[in-house]
């Protein structure tokens, strides 16, 4: 399995013409790898991040791992399916239920099984009665279980989720959760005596006004969450092509270590580098320039490449974004990228690269640094380091500003510190009044960190707007500033179960 912070990775395999790829939009949600009814269409591995369900997860289509007529590329294309099969955390196998069983089903089951990783085995093409019958022949193979489905007709899907998030599981919060550490937040039986908390962002349960805990409790209101001492700090380097991200991780590591050119697209994949300074590992992804998608043909090199720099920013802890001074004040692209990194509630330093190319003067620097904030507004909160990764200026400090911002985005403060911090803001200046009532305070607590996120429970969340909000951000911030770190605020209202109860008593 990929480590705490990564997103699990699914691969889909199977011998021709089963529906492979027709499964592979099914998951994602849209049209991405290419369908045909014809044999072989897909050759090569195509990744997807895929955030629509309940757990996120890294989706691989593959080749035919048996049955390409093409016997140049059989080895080849094999060979492609073998490598996503090594690096996936589960193997979903694709049969053909309409047909039934296949002389190269067995083949390809004996292929899975050595690669010995948890599997799903799928009956494709379900879409009637009768291929659900046909498709029991499959159970010949040896299997203990088949989920019949119609990935066309988007049927079965949900026991195919709910099957994977058996198997890989989810990270982040949800797993916490699921794990029992965070105690004041876990699902519970709703004829039990105590409150029903679902805390997730599309969830409309709601805290339960009486098992509020003790507001001035001087415990972290994130118990049992602390950091693997020996896990290296994950840091993906990104930015548009062309700016000098090799040769900034070349001086990073001190070596020659990657590849670098004037042309601009050098870096096709993400490469990871490992290094250990002053006891602290990091884990170093460079990866390959993001143009803007309309500039990015499909089924490319460079949209491969794309869709692996946006998984290795997934699964870091800090992204590193590059500028090049050169090129005058950030873009509107530049913008979006530093946008995914905080719509991904990563960590994030500023790196302005190139700075040897512009005139010495202590104006100059702040000017630029202004236009950043201008450009970047939503991410006011990340520092900004000017370096030349051809001379090494500065180039060094960006790992204490690495190290700053990944300890500051993992603060986790204590419930009487929250619920003080909230009531004097609330306090000072009150939201407005809907409708004659007050909207009040009930409780607030932290939720979760990395980035720092707040649950604050009012009785009239709807009518808290977007200014009040920022209001409370800023709030926040004047006391825990959580450098290189977005905060999050999220308005909760009293339990439905409390209000219940409350009618029929």
């Amino acid at each position: 399995m990929s480590h705490q912070n990564s997103l699990p990775t699914v691969c889909i395999v199977g011998r021709t013409n089963v529906g492979k790829s027709t499964l592979f939009n099914a998951l994602v949600g849209r049209r991405t790898a290419v369908v045909k009814d014809q044999a072989g269409v897909t050759r090569d591995r195509y990744y997807e991040l895929v955030t629509r369900h309940d757990f996120p997860f890294t989706l691989i289509d593959t080749g035919a791992l048996v049955g390409e007529e093409n016997l140049v590329l059989h080895e080849a294309v094999r060979q492609q399916t073998a490598l996503a099969m090594q690096q996936s955390d589960l193997i979903i196998v694709v049969f053909d239920g309409l047909h039934g069983l296949h002389p190269l089903d067995s083949e390809v089951v004996d292929l899975v099984r050595q690669m010995e990783k948890p599997t799903i085995y799928v009956a494709n093409k379900c879409e009637k009665p009768s291929a659900a019958m046909t498709a029991t022949e499959l159970y010949g193979l040896g299997l203990e279980e088949i989920i019949p489905l119609s990935a066309a007709h988007r049927r079965g899907l949900r026991d195919l989720l709910a099957k994977m998030e058996e198997l890989v599981g989810s990270s982040g919060l949800r797993s916490e959760l699921a794990d029992g550490k965070d105690a004041a937040y876990q699902e519970q039986d709703e004829d039990s005596d105590e409150a029903l908390v679902r805390f997730k962002d599309e969830s409309g349960d709601e805290l339960d006004e009486d098992v509020i805990p003790d507001l001035n409790n001087d415990e972290p209101a994130l118990p049992g969450l602390e950091e693997d001492p020996d896990r290296p700090i994950n840091i993906a380097i990104i930015g548009k092509p062309n700016v000098g991200k090799s040769t900034f991780v070349n001086r990073l590591l001190g070596e020659e270590r990657l590849i670098t050119s004037p042309i601009a697209g050098t870096t096709r994949d993400s490469i990871t580098c490992d290094l250990i300074r002053n006891g602290q590992k990091f884990q170093i992804v460079d990866t390959a320039g993001l143009r803007k998608k309309a500039g990015v043909k499909e089924n490319t090199v460079e949209r491969f490449s794309n869709i692996r720099t946006l998984r290795s920013l997934a699964q870091s802890d800090v992204a590193v974004f590059l500028l090049d001074a050169s090129e005058g004040i950030p873009t509107e692209q530049d913008a979006r990228i530093v946008g995914l990194a905080h719509e991904k509630g990563k960590s994030l330093v500023i790196v302005v690269n190139k700075w040897d190319l512009i005139e010495k003067d202590p104006r100059i620097a702040e000017e630029y640094r202004h236009a950043i904030r201008m450009t970047f507004k939503f991410a006011a909160y990340a520092p900004v380091i000017f370096v030349s990764a051809l001379t090494g200026l500065r180039c060094l400090s960006v790992f204490d500003e690495v190290k700053r911002v990944h300890a500051a985005a993992r603060v986790r403060l204590t419930t009487g510190q929250v619920n003080k911090l909230f009531t004097d803001a609330f306090n000072s200046k009150p939201p407005p009044v809907y409708r004659g009532i007050p909207i009040k305070l009930l409780y607030a607590t932290q939720v979760a960190a990395n980035p720092p996120t707040f649950a604050v429970f009012v009785n009239h969340p709807e009518r808290l707007r977007f200014n009040y909000e920022r209001y409370l951000k800023n709030t926040v911030r004047r006391h825990y500033p959580f450098p290189g770190s977005d905060v999050r605020i999220l308005f909760r209202r009293r339990s439905r179960i409390t209000n219940q109860r409350r009618r029929v008593a």
